[in-house]
């Protein structure tokens, strides 16, 4: 098992926390993605037997980069567009890219396809006072766990030069 540090669990609390607002998609919101794109890659639009394991929930903005787990947030891609081809290229640039040889009505329409889905997502109209509240618990907490980590430090401080 790998070494969990005090900084890696303050990461950790911080995403644990978010999650309770920012879910990952349950079963029927996937659903609702697969229904959403007509079991269509939204970069390629080749169709997905969704029995099949070459279906893939892609995030449109990662969550490193300030995207959300929320179902507005994911398209479906085939495993060729969200493998090897995309990786961590922007969607939209990849769009471009994925349409190139196509004429520009097919790019706009999967443009817009996918735009329409992703303005439907709830997190990302949160008002500044809701951002501000989540902030403000995440800090509590953390802060919280940093004076722990004093505290424990303190003790082991006191253990070991109480033993010689």
């Amino acid at each position: 098992m790998a070494k969990v540090t005090p900084s890696m669990a303050k990461n950790q609390i911080k995403r644990s926390l978010l999650q309770i607002i920012d879910t990952h998609p349950n079963k029927s919101q996937k659903q609702q993605v697969w229904n959403y794109f007509d079991n269509k890659c939204a970069y390629c639009d080749i169709v997905i037997d969704p029995n099949s394991r070459k279906g893939h929930l892609d995030h449109l903005q990662a969550v490193k980069d300030g995207g959300t787990n929320e179902i507005y947030n994911f398209v479906l891609a085939c495993n060729i567009c969200n493998g090897d081809e995309k990786r961590e290229m922007p969607w939209r640039e990849f769009l471009i890219n994925k349409c190139q040889n196509l004429p520009d009505s097919v790019y706009v329409k999967r443009l817009v396809h996918i735009e329409t889905w992703h303005q439907k997502s709830l997190i990302s109209q949160l008002d500044a006072d809701i951002l501000s509240q989540i902030d403000a618990i995440i800090e509590t907490a953390q802060a919280s766990f940093d004076k722990s980590i004093k505290q424990m430090r303190a003790l082991r401080d006191s253990m070991t030069t109480n033993s010689f």
